[in-house]
């Protein structure tokens, strides 16, 4: 496993071990900003997102005039299942918008704002990206994109390097941007999980002046910054997918289950289309689950287990819920 080329210390031999210690100071930095407070960190990311969105359409606008139809042909060339691949390769970068929906609690009339904001995400990434890569693969043929450094290479290859140094930047933006989203959301799953018991107490503590889960947020933090140092980017985001992804199956399973077992239990948001919609969206998840790499089913089975014993272990025996008397 190596690091990004240039990242190691002074001296070292090529092909040596190699840490990427920009990826590590970038972890820490998001656990610090996140440790600043709601409305620092807030406005942090929106700062982020602003400049991360005039870079792509700087990308779209001026690449559009570069673009070579031959390119196209074919549009497909790895057929359906490809871009079924691609797609849950990918889909990390979703659950960016599922993981707004963990500062609920800290939200100024989320029932109201948490699904707009959820909605209106996707329908702007989707309006952005899209064009983003119809032009990256108008410019350059499939065969020839480069894997580290797409659109920077592409724009750089047509005459503008200065311009591929911007977009170089802007993705650096976007990476930040995704890692605060995740960091965010995994803090206060593991605060809400530490509060209800499922794990020690001690990860449940705020800060006392700034009222965030500092504590969660640092081990999070630290734990990042080992993983994206260490292990290659492809390897971490695949495992990342198929958790996700199957996380998304049980919350649509339990959405129905909770429908028709506790068809009273008060609902602040409601699941339009019950129950179709989150049945679409349990075959969705298992259909996208079955393009990763069997590699990436062992590790997340190894995880898994972890997971399991973990709860078998701790969790069942302090969880809230369960020494509350039954009905």
């Amino acid at each position: 496993m190596l690091g990004a080329p240039g990242t190691e210390a002074p001296g070292v031999p090529e092909g040596s071990y190699k840490v990427n210690l920009f990826a590590v100071v970038l972890c820490l930095l998001i656990a610090y900003v996140l440790n600043t407070g709601m409305k620092n960190a807030a406005r942090f990311e929106t700062t982020l997102v602003y400049l991360k969105v005039a870079v792509v359409a700087l990308v779209v606008i001026v690449g559009a005039f570069h673009i070579d139809t031959d390119n196209y042909n074919p549009f497909f060339p790895f057929g359906i299942s490809g871009a079924l691949t691609g797609a849950a390769t990918v889909f990390f970068a979703v659950f960016g918008y599922d993981a707004m929906s963990t500062a609920a609690e800290e939200s100024k009339d989320s029932q109201k704002h948490m699904p707009k904001a959820i909605i209106y995400s996707l329908a702007v990434s989707m309006v952005l990206y899209v064009p983003a890569c119809l032009v990256l693969t108008g410019m350059v043929n499939y065969r020839d994109v480069d894997a580290e450094s797409a659109f920077a290479t592409a724009f750089a290859d047509v005459g503008l390097p200065a311009l591929g140094i911007i977009i170089s930047v802007g993705a650096i933006l976007g990476i930040t941007t995704v890692l605060f989203t995740f960091l965010l959301g995994a803090a206060r799953v593991g605060y809400s999980m530490s509060r209800d018991g499922l794990l020690p107490q001690w990860f449940a503590k705020t800060h006392p002046v700034k009222h965030v889960p500092s504590r969660i947020t640092w081990v999070l933090g630290i734990a990042s910054a080992i993983i994206a140092g260490f292990l290659p980017i492809a390897e971490a985001a695949e495992l990342t997918n198929i958790g996700i992804l199957l996380a998304f199956v049980v919350v649509c399973v339990a959405v129905i289950m909770l429908r028709y077992k506790q068809p009273d239990l008060p609902r602040t948001f409601r699941t339009p289309g019950m129950p179709v919609v989150p049945i679409i969206g349990v075959i969705f998840s298992i259909w996208l689950i079955t393009f990763l790499t069997p590699e990436t089913w062992l590790r997340f089975a190894v995880w898994f287990v972890i997971g399991l014993i973990v709860y078998l272990t701790y969790s069942k025996r302090h969880s809230v819920m369960e020494r509350q008397p039954r009905r």
